[in-house]
C-alpha cells in the first residue's frame, strides 16, 4: 500500500509518529535524571496527543490530496446550452461558455438545462438535467 493509497486518518498518524517519539525521548531522559516525575511525564505525552487527535480534522482536508481543477471541477454541476449539441456545441456555466457534447444520441437545443457527466482538457460531456 502506497503512502497516497492509505487513508487519511493512517497518513496523519504516520506524520506524527516522528514527533512522539522525540517527545518521549527527551521525556525519558528528563525522567531518567530526575528533573520530571513519571506523573509528569505521563501527563505530558497525554497533553501532546490529545493536541494531535484534536488537531486532526483541521489538518483532514490537506490529507485528501489536490482539489479538481479546470473542467473536472464542474463534473455534477448544472449548466445552459448556449449552441445546439448535436453532438457538439457550446454550454454556460457560471457565466463561462465551454464546448461541450452530449452524452447520447439525441440533439439538446439551447435553452435546455443539462449536467456535466465528464471533462476532457477543455470539452465537457453532458447529459439531459434530471432535475427538469
Amino acid at each position: 500500500m502506497g503512502l497516497l493509497t492509505m487513508t487519511p486518518a493512517i497518513r496523519y498518524t504516520l506524520l506524527q509518529v516522528p514527533g512522539i517519539l522525540f517527545l518521549g525521548g527527551l521525556l525519558w531522559v528528563a525522567w531518567g535524571r530526575g528533573w520530571i516525575s513519571l506523573e509528569t511525564t505521563a501527563v505530558l505525552m497525554l497533553i501532546w496527543v490529545t493536541k494531535d487527535v484534536l488537531l486532526y480534522p483541521l489538518y483532514r482536508p490537506a490529507l485528501l490530496g489536490p482539489a479538481p481543477t479546470g473542467g473536472h471541477a464542474l463534473i455534477g454541476r448544472q449548466a445552459v446550452v448556449r449552441q445546439t449539441l448535436q453532438p457538439q456545441g457550446q454550454i454556460s456555466i457560471d457565466g463561462e461558455v465551454w464546448q461541450a457534447r452530449c452524452d447520447g444520441d439525441d440533439a439538446i437545443h439551447a435553452g435546455e438545462a443539462v449536467e456535466i457527466v465528464a471533462a476532457d482538457g477543455l470539452h465537457l460531456t453532458v447529459a439531459r438535467s434530471r432535475n427538469r
